[in-house]
């Protein structure tokens, strides 16, 4: 009896979990592994090239990654096209979203490839210029590197810009259109495994360079240390290709298909999702074209402290994300979702995004500080008294209470927003939100940008005013916040019209409360009584004409008691609280949570072949039949549509038929039979 339980048990959930589980282990590797080079990364490019040139590096990514935007809208797009077709081995119809897809991505080769070549030369010329058109200072020729006092020349941080641009056109622009056929054909796993090959390749080679210039002390060029990159297309391009086309040899390019539906539904998708990314990713940039020079060493301390907190935000949007399969199933099948479904899924992501904020908030500094505070202080020491400013803002950000919370509000109003998008796009109405959207952003764009510019010439004296730099992003935060939240507004009121029935006021006030408390309860908790558990210590001063500046070491146990103090802070007021007034909720919610949810699917599955077995059935012969059935139903249906689709058939049936004729009545006749009647 236990033999014939195990063997069916195997039957049902391996062969459905398998690709799962390996894409799951993929994705967990590679998140782990990108977290990983990320942090040497930065600690190397610290160590060799100074806190102003890591700052330079991280724009250049974040300026290629917008760059390719538009073709990640034309790959999501293929991928969804593709899917079906290659599925039910429709190559006809698969080829010709192949090839449109592909000569689109070519298209887009020489102007990705010109975008990039002008950023690479506009961008250094903005570092050099600022200073003297906004404080008057001397024409800058070069960053200052740490390693001998060097100088990296403008034209080294052009061909370094140019480098990951180029990374990002050729990957996208040239192989991308395979890397699409893997995700249609859900082995996106394996595409996934390829990176994670390719990244560890490239990337630990420039790590291993830039480590060599610590240990040696000896400069070398970041065009030498980073032109590996230039390869790194490459690589997984080729890779990717290889096994694509010995894989799926039916894939070919012909270059007289179109198909006009991907074009169209591509250009809608990117213009859909624009206002929501300039939402969610334009900080750096903003910020740097603001604070020129200075912003340099400002946005490499703020990407610092982005990396642990947006890496929480992807893991913590995860959770959201994997609602948007449920929601869209509910949606075809009701049209819209009861309001009643929808409060109980806006108390989840609110919770979500409640316990953000504590984990960010409170958990955030204490990482960065620990992993980069030395380094960074290291690089401050002994230079020139106009940096006090720079250093300034390093206090603020890393070891500033205020700056902990303004940044772990704009996450958690960024995941609310995501999750209110979702429901957008599992009713596939983007495109009724696009205009709004984007508007809303271009409003973001200008107010953030003209009321920095302002108080940077007017309330601080053209950076002349103590503290002006940690002034700038707490305002520009506060402005961020302030137009999520109009985002989140307008989403909230476009769900209530059009994508809930049944909309009502219940459970709305509730709700807003469970996000509420744990946010304010953080908040009290973060200026009142953190410091008396752990307390991050920098200080910076003036001594004679240079900036001493001195970080407090953090120190294992003080992660391990504020890791304690996070857990312990976020799990009654983001858990409890709710079990307590909607316990059925609360329960709902855990009992979902990814890993409680595939336990209690296993032990449902073994309880109902349990439940077969005691009944005589078997649950094999069960599955066979249900399976014969279903065929049986889809090769009837098939054959229906064959006969529908037969001219003949049309022919046979309706060519002797005669039109039925239609009679219209005019208002201004009258029925006989009524005016006999008057008579």
């Amino acid at each position: 009896m236990q033999l014939e339980a195990t063997a069916t048990d195997n039957v049902v959930l391996k062969t459905s979990a398998r690709t799962s589980v390996w894409s799951a282990l993929v994705g967990v590797a590679i998140s782990l592994t990108n977290t990983i080079i990320q942090i040497l990364m930065i600690y190397w490019i610290l160590s060799a090239y100074g806190t102003e040139f890591n700052g330079f590096v991280r724009i250049s990514m974040s300026v290629a990654i917008i760059g390719g935007t538009c073709e990640g809208a034309l790959g999501v797009t293929t991928v969804i096209l593709m899917a079906k077709p290659i599925m039910e081995k429709d190559w006809i119809t698969a080829n010709e979203s192949f090839s449109t897809a592909k000569r689109k991505y070519r298209n887009k080769l020489w102007s990705g490839l010109l975008f990039v070549t002008l950023i690479s030369i506009l961008y250094p010329l903005e570092i050099a210029l600022a200073p003297h058109f906004l404080q008057g200072d001397d024409i800058i020729s070069g960053l200052t590197a740490p390693t001998q006092n060097a100088t990296i020349h403008l034209w080294e941080l052009g061909f370094v810009c140019f480098f990951f641009g180029f990374k990002q056109v050729v990957s996208s622009s040239i192989f991308g259109i395979y890397e699409n056929v893997l995700e249609a054909d859900k082995q996106n796993y394996l595409r996934r495994a390829i990176i994670l090959f390719t990244d560890v390749i490239v990337y630990m080679l420039i790590i291993s360079l830039l480590s060599w210039i610590n240990f040696k002390g000896v400069y070398i060029s970041p065009v030498l240390v980073f032109l590996p990159i230039v390869i790194y297309p490459f690589i997984r391009g080729f890779m990717i290709m290889f096994y694509v086309k010995r894989k799926y040899p039916w894939i070919k390019f012909y270059s007289d298909f179109n198909d006009h539906n991907l074009v169209r539904k591509s250009s809608k998708l990117f213009f859909s999702s624009l206002g929501i990314n300039i939402l969610m990713n334009a900080d750096i940039i903003i910020l740097l074209v603001v604070l020129g020079t200075s912003g340099l060493k400002t946005t490499s301390m703020l990407s610092i402290y982005m990396i642990v907190g947006i890496n929480i935000r992807i893991i913590m949007l995860n959770f959201i994300v994997s609602f948007r399969e449920y929601f869209v199933s509910q949606i075809l099948k009701e049209g819209r979702i009861e309001w009643k479904t929808y409060t109980n899924y806006e108390l989840y992501t609110y919770i979500v995004a409640a316990f953000s904020f504590v984990m960010i908030s409170i958990l955030t500094p204490f990482v960065a500080t620990g992993l980069f505070g030395n380094v960074i202080a290291k690089d401050f020491n002994e230079t020139d008294v106009s940096a006090i400013y720079q250093a300034q803002a390093l206090k603020y950000i890393f070891s500033g209470q205020e700056f902990s919370i303004l940044f772990g509000l704009s996450t958690s109003a960024i995941i609310i927003v995501q999750g209110q998008y979702v429901l957008v796009q599992a009713k596939g109405v983007e495109k009724r939100t696009t205009k709004w959207l984007n508007l809303i952003a271009i409003w973001y764009l200008i107010t953030a940008s003209l009321t920095l510019v302002l108080l940077y010439f007017f309330a601080f004296k053209s950076g002349t005013v103590d503290n002006w730099i940690s002034r700038m992003i707490r305002y520009f935060y506060i402005i961020k916040l302030i137009f999520i939240m109009f985002t989140y507004f307008f989403l909230w009121s476009f769900t209530w019209t059009h994508i809930t029935y049944n909309s009502s006021l219940k459970n709305v006030i509730p709700n807003f409360i469970f996000l509420l408390v744990p946010i304010i309860s953080t908040s009290i908790f973060i200026n009142y009584g953190l410091s008396k558990f752990a307390l991050i210590n920098i200080t910076s001063e003036v001594v004679g004409e240079k900036i001493k500046v001195d970080v407090g070491a953090i120190s294992i146990p003080t992660i391990i008691s504020v890791l304690a103090i996070t857990a312990i802070t976020s799990l009654p007021i983001c858990i409890i609280l709710p079990l307590i007034f909607r316990p059925k909720i609360g329960l709902n919610i855990i009992v979902n949570l990814p890993i409680v949810k595939q336990i209690v699917q296993k032990n449902s599955s073994k309880l109902k072949i349990a439940r077969f077995i005691d009944a005589g059935i078997n649950a094999e012969e069960e599955a066979d039949q249900n399976n014969q059935i279903i065929k049986s139903l889809y090769d009837q249906i098939e054959e229906n549509n064959e006969v529908i689709d037969n001219e003949s058939y049309f022919e046979k049936r309706y060519k002797y038929k005669n039109t039925p004729k239609v009679y219209t009545l005019k208002a201004n006749e009258k029925p006989t039979n009524n005016a006999k009647s008057k008579k």
